[in-house]
């Protein structure tokens, strides 16, 4: 057995070498892959997020312009003495 393997000259000792070298290459391509996800969608969240504000920040105007007509409405049969419907919400 042992004049076998010396008679190989470490053919399988070598094999095994391109094989972990190969092995190493790929891991990296998949490395490199997942951090090319990984950025995409922290970009991808970020512009979600974004976007959201974006339509929340369009819907509060469209609330506030409500309120602002209820308030003209209120106060057009009352002296305006008292604190306006806005006011009341953010003394909440």
């Amino acid at each position: 057995m042992e004049y076998h393997h010396a008679r190989n000259g470490g053919e399988g000792m070598e094999k095994r070498l391109v094989k972990k070298e190969e092995i190493e290459k790929q891991l990296q391509e998949i490395v490199a892959l997942i951090e090319q996800v990984d950025a995409k969608m922290e970009q991808v969240i970020a512009d979600v997020i974004e976007e959201q504000y974006a339509q929340n920040k369009e819907q509060l105007g469209h609330l506030e312009g409500r309120i602002a007509g209820v308030e003209r409405r209120l106060d057009g049969g009352k002296g305006g003495t008292e604190l306006r419907l806005s006011s009341k919400l953010y003394l909440v």
